[in-house]
Parts: C-alpha cells; structure tokens; sequence
C-alpha cells in the first residue's frame, strides 16, 4: 500500500473520530457538597489554611461565579429547586423533609415534578446518582424512580462516615443494602468513577452529592494529619473532612481525564447552603449569616462551570446566578429543550458565558423559607432574615420586617438602606409579593416534623411514655450539666428509646440495645456513648445518667455500669423536642428511629444542679 494511500486513510480515520467526538452529546457533571460555605475553597480566595487543588482547578479552567446562589438556606428544600430548575416553593418542599418514622405520611420530592435525570434520560443519557438524597424515604421517591439508571448512597439528611448504618438509615445500592462503605466520601468517589468507566461509550449525567463537608466531623487520621498546625482540634477535624472531599472530587475528575473525555464534559459544582460555622466552623468568608438564614452566609455559595475548549477559562463572573440554572444550561449542552420549558425558572446560562456582553440571566431572584423573605434585583436585596430577628419556623412571610442592602457596596450587608431609599425597598418588596402569589403552601412544617398535641410543658417532669414536647417546650440542656433519671418496666432483651431529645447535631438519647441500657450523646455531630455491660432486670428498673462537663456516667437500680471522659455536654440546643418512649427526631443514636420502648416507660424527669 502506497505511502499517500496510508496517509488517506489516516486523515479518514482521524477526521471521522473527531466529528463523532463532535456529535456525540457531552457528559454532565453535577458535583454539589454539603454545608460547604462561600469562604472556605482556595479558588474563592478568604481562606488559606485548608488547600483544596482538585476543586480549584474547576475554577482555574473555568468560570467562577462571586454571585451564585442556592435557592433556599436549607439541604433538602434547595436540592428540589436544583433538580427541577424550579422554585421548590411552587409545589411546597419549603422546608427538610423529617426521617423516616412509621405511622408519618410520605414527604418527599412532589411526583408530579420532573427532575434533571428524567429529562436527560429522555434524551439517551446514561444517569447515575452518587451520595446523599434527602428528597423522601418511601420508594416512589426512591431516585430510581426520578429519573436514575444507578444509585449509590443513603436517604436522609446526614450520615456517618464509617458506618453503614441500619434500615432505611443505610447505605444502599440501588434498592438493596450496599454493606460497609469503608469512608463514606471515598465510596462515593469511587461509585461514581465505576459508573463513568462502564458508561464511556454513551453520554451520561452523573448527580454527585456528597455528604462532605455536613457533620458529624467524623475523619480519617490520614486526613487529619496533614493539618497539625491547626490547633483548634473542631476547626483541624472541618479541614480533614474538606480534604477528604476535595481529594473524592479530583478522583472523579482524574478518571473523566483518564478516559480522554474532559473535554466533553460539562463540570458543575455547588454547595447546597452556606455554611453552619456554629457547628462545623465552615465559614461563609465576609457574608453575613449562616445556613439556615436568608443572609447572604446562607445562600450565597461556591459556584463552578468548566467546559474545557467551549466556555471561558480562568474567568471570573459577578452576575447573579442560581442553582436553578443548573437543569436548563445542562438540557441546552445536551441539545435538548424540555416540554415544560415554560414552567422552569431558571435561565440557560451558556449565552450568557460565551458574551459577557449580553446582559444579566436574572431580572430577580426570590427566596421564601417560612417567616424569612429575600428578594435580589442587581445589587440591591431586600430581606427579612432570622439572623436579624425574624422568628424562624411557620408563619406568615412578610416583607415588613424586611432590610435593604447595596451588596456591591456592603457585601456584609451590614447598613440597612430602607429608610434612605424607601422607593426601592417598596419596589423590590412588590416584586417579592407578587411572586410569593405563584407559590403553594408548605406541604409539611419545619423539620418534617409532624404536628402534635403536645404533652403539658414542665421544666423537668415528669414524663410518661407517649409524652413530646416541642422544642421550645423541651428544657434547656445546651452548655449545661443535667441528671436524667428513668423507671421503667422492663422484660428480656428489651430493646428502643426511653427519652430523647434532639439529633444528629445536638442532643442525648437514653436507650436500650439487647436489653442493656445505652446512653448517646451528640456534641457538634460527634457521638459520645456510654454502656452498662449489665441487662435491666425483669420487672422495675432505676436508670439515672449523670452529665458533667468532662463526664458521663452511667446508675443502673443504683449502682455506677458506665462511665467514659466526655469533651463536654450538649453543646447547643437541641431543634428537636423530648420524646418520652421513643425517637420521633433524627437518631441520636446507633438505632433507626422512632425505635420506640418494648417495654413500659413509667416516669422519666431531667434536673439540673
């Protein structure tokens, strides 16, 4: 064969490779982390003693956005808005869906929404879900059913780094329990990279939710060593997990590069909320506010787009943006226009990031989360935030409360500008009022909590099984020593909760595993237990816990069965009420809640020194 005729059939080759390449749809990379706040990456440029490379380098080969939003200050309410590209407002996840309880009525993502997956699996795409869900424990809300092809992860709000976890409090693969998943982070990555090998030869969207950076602060020593030098020993543990997950994220990206189809992927990463400093010390760097809040430490998150060889690289973009953008800008890369474009509210951002020119995505962007209000248009935001005394949980949101802030001015929105410009403030606030018209009621009240007729409200008691209190009516355990003592009836190898009160973050659980008695307790998401090694007799039993400031012990029917060195007590309060008999919160414990007593509580009281 003639040298030209090698030739020609090298340039055929190589052409008819490169125009497939071309053709082919890209893959879609959502990468969304967990409480991370705005300040903490290095690419965004407040802090300097964590280093996260692998994320920066999103940032260094693409677009960052100073300006980018989630669409509420809490996990599972802005994780609707951003899989459907609609305001979770409109059809009620307002707020966190509760845990898994029996005798609760489903809540989850509303089925009548479509979600990113549905909508990119219609158009040929692979789909993988990878990590956290925290959109509903009953099955039709399972991500198979939304849209997914494989699912690797856990259905609540938070869960263990080292331990799998029971029932529906599990890890699972697809609909089966997955078993240990060694460090949770790392076995997210790794999911995730198999999907991505299997799946190289057709386009496919992987969702990758991490639970990192979200308490319990719970660390490999690996991690943890390579910040020594951080003496605050909550702030070194924040700086392991933040590595860990920074080191998760350049596993994935190494294999998309691997594969030689970076540039074919669209790579998006976000936080779901801003950071809860209070407990993780994850800082929102010069905003104002924390998760939960509708300042801008609440909402105002990292923000990353990378397209290599299609959008801009190293650039810096300060126009307001939202996590709603996410499901139109990656149906546009894909070539697709959903049937129900009409409905979305957010905006396909790759007009806007190939001509800086062309002008803002957003004429307004809105916030809704009980009693607390925000509206954005340019720099100006006028918002009614609990940072600033706005009651937080149900009630009627209002704009009269509400504070102007110039952001491009007061980034720290710090003077409030609604005397000065009174015109403003009322223009932005009939904005807000005429969007908040198109909204539904809440589906369920904060925290998932079901609505309850709560036992008489009694600084320390006495209780009955079957009693709650809500959490203002809960005592006030936060930063104190305290003394809980129960009786109860008990049989053999009785098992479930005698009184609890709060969860994952704050709080304390007395209860019973194989009829020995446990006492949990929670300090910033780290667990502390003590054990009697000794069973409750049949019949009537005395169980008091001591809770000191660097002490827990444990009486059984008078004599001390536990005791273990403690950091402290119960750190802050406690969201979520006492309940006597059993766990209607998030779990405390090692136990899927409620877990109610196979025995008969009698009397529980609480008292302080």
């Amino acid at each position: 064969m003639s040298a030209i005729r090698h030739l020609s059939l090298f340039f055929f080759f190589f052409f008819s490779v490169r125009a497939a390449a071309l053709e082919r749809k890209p893959n879609i990379l959502l990468i969304v982390a967990d409480d991370l706040g705005y300040g903490e990456l290095g690419c965004q440029g407040y802090h300097t003693d964590i280093r996260t490379p692998h994320i920066d380098r999103i940032a260094e080969q693409g677009i960052r956005f100073t300006n980018g939003y989630a669409t509420g200050p809490y996990c599972s309410p802005s994780r609707a808005g951003l899989l459907t590209g609609r305001y979770q407002q409109r059809f009620g996840h307002e707020f966190n869906p509760g845990p898994h309880l029996d005798g609760r009525p489903a809540m989850g993502l509303a089925l009548e929404e479509r979600t990113i997956g549905d909508l990119l699996r219609a158009q040929g795409y692979a789909t993988g879900w990878f990590g956290k869900s925290h959109l509903g424990y009953a099955p039709e809300y399972h991500p198979l059913a939304r849209g997914f092809d494989s699912f690797y992860g856990f259905f609540g709000a938070s869960h263990s780094y080292r331990e799998s976890g029971q029932g529906l409090d599990g890890i699972f693969r697809n609909r089966e329990p997955a078993g240990d998943p060694g460090y949770l982070t790392d076995a997210i990555a790794r999911e995730a990279a198999d999907f991505i090998t299997k799946r190289q030869d057709r386009p496919w969207f992987v969702y990758l939710p991490f639970n990192a950076v979200h308490a319990p602060l719970e660390v490999l020593r690996s991690h943890e060593k390579r910040y020594e030098s951080i003496v605050d020993p909550r702030r070194r543990r924040f700086a392991a997990l933040l590595s860990a997950l920074d080191d998760a994220v350049g596993e994935v990206l190494g294999r998309v590069r691997e594969l030689g189809q970076e540039e074919n992927t669209l790579v998006l990463f976000t936080s779901d909320n801003g950071g809860p400093t209070l407990v993780t010390t994850s800082s929102n760097g010069p905003l104002k506010g924390y998760k939960g809040q509708l300042s801008e430490g609440g909402i105002r998150v990292p923000f990353l787009i990378q397209w290599k060889g299609r959008l801009p690289s190293g650039a810096v973009d300060h126009r307001p943006v939202s996590q709603l953008d996410f499901l139109p800008t990656a149906l546009a890369a894909a070539g697709a226009r959903p049937a129900n474009a009409g409905n979305l509210d957010g905006t396909n951002l790759l007009p806007y990031l190939t001509d800086v020119g062309k002008g803002d995505p957003h004429q307004a962007l809105f916030w809704r989360y009980g009693r607390q209000i925000a509206v954005r248009s340019g720099d100006w935001k006028l918002v009614a935030s609990s940072h600033d005394g706005v009651p937080l949980g149900e009630g009627i949101a209002t704009t009269r409360r509400a504070r102007l802030y110039n952001l491009a001015l007061d980034v720290g929105e710090t003077v409030d500008l609604s005397e000065v410009e009174h015109a403003r403030a009322r223009q932005l606030a009939a904005l807000w009022e005429s969007w908040n018209l198109g909204l539904a009621e809440p589906s369920w009240p904060p925290g998932g909590q079901i609505r309850i007729r709560p036992a008489k409200p009694s600084p320390g008691g006495p209780w009955k099984g079957g009693d709650r209190l809500r959490p203002g009516d809960s005592p006030e355990v936060a930063g104190r020593s305290f003394e809980l003592a129960a009786m109860v009836e008990a049989g053999v190898e009785d098992r479930g909760v005698i009184a609890a009160q709060g969860g994952r973050y704050h709080g304390y659980s007395l209860h019973v595993k194989d009829g020995k008695p446990v006492f949990s307790l929670r300090r910033f998401g780290i667990l502390s237990e003590v054990a009697s090694p000794e069973a409750l007799q049949a019949g009537t039993n005395r169980i008091r816990v001591i809770v000191e400031r660097d002490e827990l012990r444990l009486v059984v029917n008078g004599r001390i069965t536990g005791q273990v060195r403690s950091e402290g007590g119960v750190a802050g309060s406690p969201t979520e009420g006492l309940s006597i008999g059993e766990d209607w919160g998030s779990a405390v414990g090692r136990y899927a809640t409620p877990h109610p007593f196979s025995g008969r509580v009698r009397k529980v009281a609480l008292r302080f020194p």
